[in-house]
């Protein structure tokens, strides 16, 4: 069995293992470890049966759809997945999947800091990418022409990856690279046509300190502190660039997570509340009610 075969078992064995819990820990969950990894979209959808479950993996991924349908979700994002649909979803940053034909083509491609580290690549190249900032829209519809500048780099690192030349990592990142800038320039065209939210590095900040506290911590202040801000100015920035307060913002967080859970997963109410990090499971329903006008139970109901 290839590497290849070995990840995609990984994945489905984890899947299908563990798909009714909750939202999937990869990071804790694949017995195979692995720095970079490319696949054939068609070939991925097919071996997961059209269905990739909430999960999320200290890897980024750049993703391009050139034909398929279905619905896809990344983060608080939810839309529809069409032809020539690029992707960019940042490291730990929950996604799911659900195609609508398993007749679909395309790329999926994933790594970590370390493929590029281990290569004398500076960080900073990386990690400075817009493509993978958490602040800003993970998707964008290619026009056929921006779409066929991306297929050549793809062809390129799936047939240096299959190759098997001792220096094939060192010319894989540099084509990931071009891949990342290319991919930026796309974003830049948006963002100059006035159809991109710029990204601010507070954002990007108070995004990962919400993925990691936001089952203990809810207040503005902790966060503003954190960040070495005013809660006044953290709100400010909030509003100018998202048009939520900072309080709407960490609530956001928590809703999209309990949704997530209240519609994939076998967990009760009490388990759920447990797993966001409320004391007393009225507590949830009252946050929930409050938000949705409807009861977390009332929510998983109407999704039967």
């Amino acid at each position: 069995m290839n590497e290849d075969d070995i990840i995609l078992k990984e994945y489905k064995a984890a899947f299908r293992k563990y798909s009714r819990d909750g939202i999937l820990d990869l990071d804790d969950l694949l017995k195979y470890k692995f720095k970079f990894q490319i696949h054939r979209l068609e070939n991925v959808i097919s071996e997961l049966e059209g269905v990739v479950p909430p999960s999320r993996l200290s890897q980024y991924y750049i993703t391009l759809i050139k034909k398929g349908s279905g619905q896809k979700s990344i983060g608080h994002f939810n839309f529809t997945i069409g032809n020539n649909t690029l992707l960019c979803i940042p490291k730990r940053v929950m996604h799911s999947s659900q195609y609508w034909s398993l007749r679909c083509s395309g790329y999926v491609l994933s790594f970590d800091i370390d493929f590029f580290t281990q290569k004398a690549f500076p960080r900073q190249l990386i990690i400075r990418k817009k493509i993978f900032k958490s602040s800003i829209k993970p998707y964008m519809v290619l026009s056929v022409p921006q779409r066929q500048k991306l297929e050549p780099i793809f062809e390129f690192i799936l047939k240096e990856y299959k190759e098997g030349f001792n220096t094939k990592n060192e010319l894989i990142a540099v084509k990931i690279l071009e891949l990342m800038i290319q991919c930026d320039r796309f974003y830049d065209e948006l963002q100059s046509k006035g159809h991109q939210v710029v990204f601010h590095e507070a954002l990007e900040k108070l995004n990962e300190l919400l993925e990691k506290n936001f089952t203990e911590q809810r207040s503005v202040q902790f966060y503003a502190d954190e960040l070495h801000i005013h809660p006044n100015h953290l709100n400010y920035l909030l509003k100018k660039h998202t048009g939520q307060s900072a309080k709407e913002t960490i609530n956001q967080h928590i809703l999209t997570e309990a949704k997530y859970l209240l519609s994939l997963s076998s967990l009760n109410i009490k388990e759920i509340a447990g797993k966001l990090g409320f004391e007393n499971p009225e507590y949830f329903n009252v946050f929930f009610r409050r938000a949705l006008k409807i009861t977390p139970t009332q929510y998983k109901n109407s999704l039967v």
